[in-house]
């Protein structure tokens, strides 16, 4: 059994969150005017009766918690309690101006636009929480915030990130640091990648639907890149007398460069002539866009039923495969970190633990 969080969102919205399976999200889908939000990773619904009772009855395996109220009541300050339970909500008005400020401070960060939303989206939600201006909440205030998201259910990484967005705010807009200085945060969570076999990869790739499709996901798996890193290719990043590919702004703005499959270098030929390529390796379908990360996604997804890959897999499986596939061939940790683009070793070495090769090497100390 699973936790369905549901919280208020924008006016007349309920924000749905629960961990991903085929079934949730298929019972999520048979709720009239549902709405999915790829940008933070989180479905909407009507907020309603009948798409409250809807939920309830669709998610029968899962325990459904509505919180359209503050979790509770903020604790009592001075003998009194620091905001009544009837208070209103904060003005949109001022709401918007604490989101905005947000904004600006880790756009100049360099924060990505997909960390920006869900910032953005983590403070929007403390904010109906609080109910008043954030710069009157106390210390004691935001840790209870912060457990009741631990207690809500959600993912250790989704309190990690509410958690450093209250820091954001409080360190670098209202500058009360005191107030941020101990915060509880969740346990990293120690799960292993889920890797494909060399001869499911193989059967992914032959399963795409088309000559594009066949190209992103070769790209992705031969090159080890994200997902998001590959649907911005442009057509000059593709070095091929180098034998190159070139990553510009991945994940911490970092360039890089990574390897080009003899093969792969082939198949984008054929893909080019097909295609006529312009500026993007995938172009979207608006002119002068890229393709999006949701297409790609479908793509990986299509793919897979048809290849009949493990459920499990998603399109950044095929990363951590390229990674482990190298490390059985022999090539050294710290090259597969360049390639990876891992600021820290330790992030590479999981795929240490996954390596069927570097298990079958060992002997029992009987044989």
């Amino acid at each position: 059994m699973g936790t369905i969080q549901v919280t208020p969102g924008e006016p007349g919205c309920l924000v749905v969150q629960f961990p991903y399976s085929p079934e949730r999200v298929a019972a999520v889908k048979s709720v009239p005017g549902r709405r999915w939000h790829p940008e933070g990773k989180y479905w909407t619904v009507p907020h309603t009766p009948e798409a409250l009772e809807r939920m309830r009855s669709s998610f029968t395996s899962d325990r459904v918690v509505v919180a359209l109220a503050p979790p509770r009541s903020p604790p009592i300050l001075g003998g009194k309690r620091a905001v009544e339970a009837a208070s209103p909500e904060l003005p949109v008005a001022q709401v918007n101006e604490v989101v905005t400020a947000l904004d600006e401070e880790l756009t100049r960060r360099g924060y990505s636009a997909r960390t920006r939303d869900n910032y953005r989206l983590q403070t929007q939600r403390f904010l109906k929480w609080l109910r008043r201006d954030p710069a009157t909440a106390s210390g004691e205030e935001l840790r209870a915030y912060l457990l009741d998201v631990l207690d809500s259910g959600l993912s250790a990484s989704y309190v990690r990130q509410a958690r450093a967005a209250l820091v954001v705010v409080y360190e670098n807009l209202l500058e009360q640091p005191e107030k941020v200085a101990d915060l509880p945060s969740a346990k990293e969570e120690k799960s292993l990648p889920m890797v494909l076999s060399r001869e499911e990869v193989k059967r992914l790739l032959k399963a795409t639907a088309n000559l594009r499709e066949e190209a992103l996901l070769t790209v992705i798996y031969s090159a080890g890149l994200r997902a998001s890193e590959a649907i911005q290719l442009r057509v000059d990043d593709i070095l091929s007398k180098r034998g190159q590919i070139r990553v510009r702004g991945g994940k911490g703005k970092k360039d890089r460069y990574t390897i080009l499959a003899d093969k792969t270098v082939s198949l984008l030929r054929i893909y080019y002539r097909a295609y006529r390529l312009g500026e993007w390796v995938f172009p979207g379908q608006e002119p002068g866009t890229h393709m999006s990360r949701s297409s790609a996604q479908r793509i990986f997804k299509r793919a897979r039923e048809k290849a009949g890959v493990s459920t499990r897999a998603t399109i950044h499986t095929l990363r951590h495969s390229f990674a482990t596939h190298l490390l059985e061939n022999g090539v050294d940790i710290r090259y597969i970190q360049e390639l990876l683009g891992h600021s820290n070793i330790r992030t590479t070495q999981r795929y240490t633990h996954v390596s069927r090769q570097r298990v079958d090497e060992v002997k029992s100390p009987l044989d």
